[in-house]
């Protein structure tokens, strides 16, 4: 098969590569797990080496079933998260990712400070247990010696792009929102001084403007891959700007906001002024689009379609398949992940709560709850977003799931166009790609590279669509008055930590 552009999605679940030829078809796949997280309670770290070797791993499988030359390969992979390297670009330690939730109790005490709203000043993010800065300044106080042996402060993607081109660089869009100013596109030594972190901008990569920030293929990666040395290699904007960009957000006609609900779960609207947000919490992020103008306005949740499996675990009920509308007066808090949460909820302390539980409650009614909250979560983004009247752009794995799928409908109030292919991110970065390596002007971008809905979904009218909204009027209720508590619980279960794990008679 013929084939024009190659294009890298390093996720947390998977790694996948889509090539794809001049007029957008996709042409060819290639997919694996990631093979390199590793969990161990609070810790979530990545194996940099193994993730570097899904990569090349992916993109030769996908370069041996093509014909013809790869004019190019662009590049993304999982926000946030610190992946260190040294002088010599060698792994400094594993990456510790933005699931890590060793930072709860710094954040914590940097709230309190006030320190947090100073880097909000800036950046206008404050840092969350995601936070590369908050990363580099736990290492300040724990681990020393391994912070004086990095060079560089990367992300996934720029390490990847490093194992690729032997050069170390990094766009501004995924960077600014911890370092600097998305309205000035500059770093800002700001950031540091609030946090009292030693070592942090100066660790950061050289920036070039998405388009600009690209090198040749290095013959090392060449040979690896089976692609050809000197082929030119973009690093993508972060993996989230990328499957918003594959899921027509901004540019596909009616369509005003998305969600993606993979591991965790995206919220976002594109806007000319990010000024006309009705609220916005302290972990959400502007930053520039990079495919046509304006800004992406995003709240990036910890906790997505990976509730589904926390929940059939904790419920003994096997792994989660396809839903099936259990309704109910089983009311769930979505908040398992180690890191808290993020947004639209910005707490680091953050966990769940199951409420309504009776003798008669079941694995099935707890399963659906678990799928009503994360509806529920997105509605409450969208709701603080103010976008413009439009329809809601879905994906990620949820976006399978008809009753999911009509119960966001119904509870948002509003037409959902699922995409259910799972290569948005990767027609997003063919997207950008082909904007800056061929000019493609935004007609041909929306016509040939951003695809039209699988499916497009209305409200349920009539009794479901009472209950969706009294749930939800109840969940809000309930979460704004259990948030006060949720550092005493987490202070709780820190003093279970150190006791002993039998009783004794």
């Amino acid at each position: 098969m013929s084939a024009r552009l190659l294009c890298l999605d390093s996720g947390t679940t998977t790694v996948k590569a889509a090539a794809f030829d001049a007029e957008g078809r996709v042409v060819a796949t290639a997919q694996r797990d990631n093979s390199a997280l590793q969990r161990d309670g609070a810790r979530v770290e990545q194996d940099m080496q193994a993730t570097l070797d899904d990569a090349f791993a992916v993109l030769a499988e996908c370069a041996r079933r093509l014909e013809g030359p790869i004019e190019g390969l662009i590049i993304t992979g999982q926000g946030d998260g610190l992946w260190p390297i040294d002088t010599g670009g060698r792994a400094v330690g594993n990456a510790i990712t933005w699931l890590d939730g060793r930072t709860r109790a710094l954040a914590t005490a940097l709230q309190r400070a006030g320190r947090l709203e100073a880097v909000e000043a800036v950046t206008s993010a404050q840092p969350t247990a995601a936070s590369q800065s908050l990363h580099l300044l736990w290492l300040q106080d724990n681990d020393t010696a391994r912070l004086e042996r990095i060079a560089h402060a990367l992300r996934c993607k720029e390490w990847l792009f490093h194992g690729l081109t032997g050069r170390v660089l990094a766009e501004p869009t995924a960077l600014l929102p911890t370092w600097g100013d998305w309205r000035t596109g500059e770093t800002s030594a700001a950031v540091e001084e609030a946090l009292g972190l030693r070592r942090g901008v100066a660790l950061l990569p050289e920036l070039a403007p998405i388009g600009d920030c690209r090198a040749g293929l290095s013959k090392a990666a060449a040979d690896r891959t089976g692609i050809a040395e000197g082929t030119p290699v973009l690093l993508g904007p972060g993996d989230v700007q990328s499957a918003l960009t594959g899921l027509g957000l901004g540019s596909r006609p009616g369509v005003t906001r998305a969600s993606i609900f993979g591991t965790s779960a995206i919220h976002a609207c594109h806007m000319d002024d990010p000024g006309a947000m009705r609220e916005k919490p302290p972990g959400a992020i502007i930053q520039p689009f990079a495919l046509t103008g304006g800004y992406l306005c995003f709240h990036p949740s910890f906790n997505g379609a990976a509730l589904c499996a926390h929940v059939a675990r904790l419920t003994g009920s096997g792994a989660a398949g396809p839903s099936q509308p259990a309704y109910s007066g089983v009311l769930l808090h979505p908040f398992l992940e180690p890191g808290g949460e993020r947004a639209p909820v910005t707490a680091p302390h953050a966990s769940g709560a199951i409420f309504g539980l009776t003798a008669a409650s079941g694995p099935r009614e707890i399963a659906w709850a678990a799928l009503e909250a994360l509806a529920f979560v997105a509605c409450k983004s969208h709701e603080m977003m103010n976008a413009p009247e439009g329809d809601l752009s879905l994906g990620g794995g949820l976006s399978g799931d008809a009753n999911f799928t009509r119960f966001l409908a119904t509870v948002l109030g509003r037409k959902v166009q699922a995409t259910t292919g799972g290569l948005a991110g990767l027609r997003g970065l063919a997207a950008i790609a082909a904007k800056h390596l061929y000019g493609a002007s935004p007609e041909t971008l929306a016509r040939d590279w951003i695809v039209a809905p699988d499916t497009v979904v209305a409200p349920e009218p009539g009794a479901v669509g009472d209950y969706a909204a009294a749930k939800y009027r109840l969940f809000s209720r309930l979460l704004d008055m259990l948030q006060p508590s949720w550092q005493d619980l987490s202070a709780i279960a820190d003093l279970a930590v150190d006791l002993p794990r039998e009783h004794i008679a």
